[in-house]
């Protein structure tokens, strides 16, 4: 594109352009990129221009244009941001270094195989990928045009993407549909959301792409002369009303196609809404009259109905939805007011002052500081690279349902919200304390999907607590975060006492008295010399399995020199009264002891992992055990006897306790059943503790036993036995 014709559109909209800057930025960028080629073997410089046209579309500012020009010159040549700011302005070189900020990391391709524990480059490839999206959403919350352009970035690499290698379009292609795309949909830019989709799941999906397009080809015709014929039949309907309108057909974007076979189960032979309408007229009130009038003409789907219009979606977006029966045949139609379809289009954008390049309306500063809440929500979120990228995506691709407190206090939420969601949403504590809920006056539980126009009265109890078995029903990043990070914190407690009993362990081995240590201030100086705040900090790390406590030990006393190998006595846990099993390496080698770790509990017959720690050993996981570092070096292959050692002599077999949560219905004899399915396996309860629901009776109860088993074998078939139990929800394996 010429500079004269990217000036000639954006004048078409912004008269007053600064068109001197604009030349000067173009001719700037184009010698920036001098000799420069694309992997089409186009010159550099024609992706720059696109990216600025596809910005022109969206009516965008001079300055956001100009930035759209100048958006790879920090990245791929030798200019400076201090020489961009003196030549063309600080706002401009602000604009440039964010859209370069995002783009700094550039994750690898790797894709995790489900079902699998993730190896060390796919776990390298998470952090870097979850690094770049928290720089993203940092420049972006800054000034909002930086995700324009990038996203006009993208679109033009998604539209040369066949000139790349295929490792790199599977991995821009991903990126694109799980990042830029839905922050495209989140701030309503359907024109940019649709195409990135498309040309995404082209690349992703090539076998599946082409079938759906082929079939859309085969009954086009027909599908067209439809359309026709309902266009204008609805055309007729409305003039007799004195609505005005622009009616036209649309064909549903192929990746919303693929979408809803997916979701549903529906092969695209029963699809039969390929294709929608949709109705452009003057004003609101237009659009209501509209829809009286097509209700009156044909019957409708009540269920299908969608009022967007009294109530926008959080990206502004506006229309009323319904679908029409035409010989019962379903046809969804979309109206909308001119200015509602141009929000639609464009969203955000829609709103934007090509003069002061900021949202000028009321709705857009709406828009604006709606997403920008979800980015401080997602930048909360202090999980781990895989479950912050996860909480990015739930956050950002969610339409929305309006629910009222007991005040009238309207709340919005993500489609399939729950009562813990909303929960988490008036506080933190509310969340945390949730034990039930009235629900439009009635009692439900905390796991009841919340509907439009629900009325919810959080019920507390003072000593509630979350459960783990909350995190699958939960649909905001916001509420799965502070769950996790309740654990988090309980797990610290719980590492900070293991940690301080692993060390009080290996002094007395030293023959060191522990009390004259634990607390001593020779110990909290060899944790600053590991570079760790306090004490507290130093057992916690041991207690993870982070630091080794014979290496405190040896900082302690390094004149005490600890033995090669330990009696396996002195590493016994609590759940081993008789002696540890027989863990053998797989090649047969001694590396000295072998310890059953507690994080992961495992028991003969599981899928186990040895791991090579630093001067204690070799421990034991369970195959997937999060207590695994990644150090695929120090992983060693481990494998259970053929035969439990007991079970070759007069001695009865080695009994291992197991701890597992039941959750099931609170009604009367629910424990004496559990009780009995787990006593016809001669399996002995040794410890439990059973919390009733403090809602109703047939509410969620929770039962927390530690059973005595033989082995993974045995454990099965106690689960599967009460599993089987009527009323009964779940049974998980804790440890």
């Amino acid at each position: 594109m010429s500079v004269k014709s990217l000036i000639t559109q954006i004048q078409a909209y912004n008269p007053e352009a600064e068109v001197e800057l604009l030349e000067r930025c173009y001719r700037f960028a184009q010698e920036a990129h001098r000799g420069q080629k694309r992997k089409s073997g186009e010159p550099y410089f024609s992706h720059c221009a696109e990216t600025a046209e596809i910005l022109t579309e969206l009516r965008l500012d001079t300055h956001t244009i100009c930035a759209g020009l100048l958006h790879d010159v920090l990245e791929d040549t030798g200019i400076t941001r201090e020489e961009l700011q003196v030549r063309f302005g600080a706002n401009i070189a602000n604009l440039v270094e964010g859209v370069t900020k995002i783009g700094q990391y550039r994750p690898s391709v790797t894709s995790p195989t489900s079902g699998t524990t993730p190896t060390v480059e796919e776990r390298v490839h998470r952090k870097r990928q979850a690094e770049t999206y928290r720089k993203l959403l940092l420049a972006t919350a800054e000034d909002m045009r930086v995700i324009l352009i990038k996203l006009a970035d993208r679109l033009h690499n998604m539209q040369t993407l066949k000139f790349l290698t295929n490792e790199k379009c599977q991995r821009i292609a991903k990126e694109t549909l799980e990042i830029y795309a839905p922050i495209a949909h989140r701030l309503g830019i359907w024109r940019i959301m649709s195409r990135l989709e498309d040309l995404a799941f082209k690349h992703l999906y090539p076998d599946e792409y082409r079938k759906i397009a082929e079939l859309l080809n085969q009954k086009l015709t027909e599908r067209e002369a439809y359309c026709d014929k309902m266009v204008k039949e609805i055309r007729q309907v409305l003039e007799k009303r004195s609505v005005y309108a622009d009616v036209h057909g649309r064909t549903k974007h192929i990746y919303s196609i693929y979408q809803k076979m997916q979701q549903k189960g529906t092969p695209f032979s029963e699809i039969r809404d390929l294709v929608g309408l949709r109705v452009l007229v003057k004003t609101d009130a237009d659009c209501y009259t509209a829809l009286g009038a097509l209700h009156s003409q044909w019957s409708y789907h009540p269920d299908r109905l969608r009022d967007w219009i009294g109530q926008p979606k959080k990206n502004g977006y506006q229309s009323l939805h319904t679908t029409i029966l035409d010989d019962g045949k379903p046809v969804e139609i979309q109206i909308r007011s001119y200015q509602m379809h141009k929000v639609a289009e464009d969203g955000i954008a829609a709103h934007w002052s090509y003069k002061e390049g900021v949202p000028t309306s009321k709705q857009g500063r709406f828009i604006f500081a709606s997403y920008k809440q979800i980015l401080e929500d997602i930048q909360e979120t202090q999980d781990s690279p895989h479950q912050f990228l996860e909480s990015m995506k739930l956050e950002l691709f969610q339409d929305e349902v309006y629910v009222f407190s007991p005040k009238g206090d309207l709340f919005k939420l993500p489609a399939g919200a729950t009562v813990i969601d909303f929960a988490y949403k008036i506080h933190t504590d509310v969340g945390h304390t949730c034990v039930g809920a009235e629900v439009n006056g009635s009692v439900a539980p905390i796991r009841r999907v919340l509907e439009n126009g629900d009325q919810v009265n959080i019920r507390t109890q003072a000593n509630g607590k979350p459960s783990r078995s909350w995190l699958p029903y939960v649909k905001t990043g916001t509420a799965r975060g502070k769950i996790r990070h309740w654990f988090r914190e309980k797990d610290r407690a719980d590492a900070l006492e293991l940690g301080k009993k692993f060390l009080a362990a290996e002094l007395q081995v030293s023959y060191l008295n522990a009390r004259d240590y634990l607390n001593s201030p020779k110990l909290l100086d060899i944790a600053k010399q590991l570079k760790l705040k306090n004490l507290e900090e130093l057992f916690v790390r041991i207690g993870n399995g982070d630091e080794s406590a014979i290496h405190v030990v040896n900082l302690l006393k390094p004149e005490v020199q600890k033995p090669e190998t330990e009696p396996l006595e002195t590493v016994k846990t609590e759940r081993r009264p008789e002696s540890s099993p027989a863990i053998q390496l797989e090649n047969d080698i001694d590396l000295g002891m072998m310890r059953i770790m507690k994080c992961c509990n495992p028991i003969p017959g599981d899928q186990v992992v040895g791991y090579l720690t630093r001067g204690r050993g070799v421990s034991v996981h369970r195959t997937g055990c999060i207590r695994i570092l990644d150090e695929p070096e120090r992983l060693l292959a481990v494998k259970w006897p053929e035969k439990p050692p007991a079970e070759n002599g007069s001695q009865p077999p080695d009994i291992y306790p197991v701890k597992i949560l039941v959750e099931c219905s609170d009604r009367p004899g629910m424990l004496g059943e559990i009780t009995t399915a787990i006593a016809q396996y001669k399996v002995n309860i040794r410890c439990g503790t059973f919390q009733p629901s403090a809602v109703h009776l047939d509410a969620t109860a929770s039962d927390n036993l530690t059973i005595d088993v033989t082995g993974a074998e045995q454990l099965d078939k106690v689960i599967q036995a009460i599993r089987q139990l009527k009323g009964v929800q779940h049974v998980t394996r804790m440890s």
